[in-house]
């Protein structure tokens, strides 16, 4: 009687858990993209004024596998780990900003780091 207490309980929270998984993709949140599928939701963002001559470098990334906004946010965080501003838009360019020169092998890597492939990198 125990062990069928024990395999319900188990069985309870497997389900539990994956009910949980499938309404946060839902809302949005993880990738769940699907290799191309773009999500509906609008990203809600503070408008920030980008003013170029306090950032004078830019640099332009193609980017293979971005396909919704929850990769734009992905990878937009991971490239601010280089301490620049990085605004991705759909469906694959990044915008790389920078109050210093900005090494594009060292931000390609943190991209493809991120699970991306980089397709160009121009300055």
């Amino acid at each position: 009687m125990v062990d069928y207490l024990i395999v319900g309980a188990a069985l309870a929270l497997a389900i539990f858990i994956l009910v949980r998984r499938v309404v946060h993709i839902g809302r949005g949140g993880g990738c769940g993209c699907e290799g191309g599928v773009q999500t509906t939701r609008r990203r809600r963002r503070r408008a920030r004024r980008i003013d170029a001559e306090r950032y004078p470098y830019v640099l332009e990334l193609q980017v293979g596998g971005m396909h919704c906004e929850n990769c734009a946010r992905r990878i937009e965080g991971a490239l601010q780990s280089l301490d620049v501003i990085a605004e991705a838009k759909l469906p694959g360019t990044v915008i790389v900003r920078s109050k210093h020169p900005i090494d594009k092998e060292a931000c390609s890597k943190v991209a493809r780091d991120a699970g991306y492939e980089v397709i160009n990198a121009t300055a």
